[in-house]
């Protein structure tokens, strides 16, 4: 779907990846079925081995704490997991403080500077809009 090189890193990499998902679609303290879905859609797009899924759902209930997750992680993923997890984030129409907080700590670490990342959230608005667009004409 996105040619970002998210399928050439390592199977451990990108569950930790979804890990990062799960935490900001629970941070708000309420999963919605349009997080949840948007998740399982970009898991089938990491291509995450079925078994490993059931790990990650599990963190619906009980999410990996979010520095434990970051640990250790390139800057260029941080980047890749910072723009989904953008997306994870809106897709309830709402940004939340503590998904806000998140995505920060989440930039922190991928070095993208708070100007940087108000423009990936101007951009995912946008990406929403677009895509609606669809909706509205279709129907018409």
């Amino acid at each position: 779907m996105f040619p970002d090189g998210l399928l050439h890193r390592s199977p451990q990499e990108r569950v930790r990846y979804a890990e990062i998902l799960v935490y900001i679609a629970a941070a708000d303290g309420e999963l919605v079925r349009e997080e949840i879905a948007v998740i399982e859609a970009m898991m089938g797009r990491a291509m995450i081995h079925p078994e490993s899924r059931v790990t990650v759902r599990s963190g619906f209930e009980q999410p990996i704490p979010l520095e434990q997750s970051l640990a250790d992680l390139d800057a260029s993923f941080a980047q890749l997991i910072l723009r989904d997890a953008a997306l994870v984030a809106a897709v309830d129409g709402d940004y939340d403080r503590r998904e806000l907080t998140a995505l920060r700590k989440i930039a922190k670490t991928a070095n993208v500077s708070p100007k940087q990342l108000s423009v990936l959230l101007d951009w995912v608005t946008e990406g929403w809009h677009w895509f609606e667009k669809a909706t509205n004409f279709l129907s018409e």
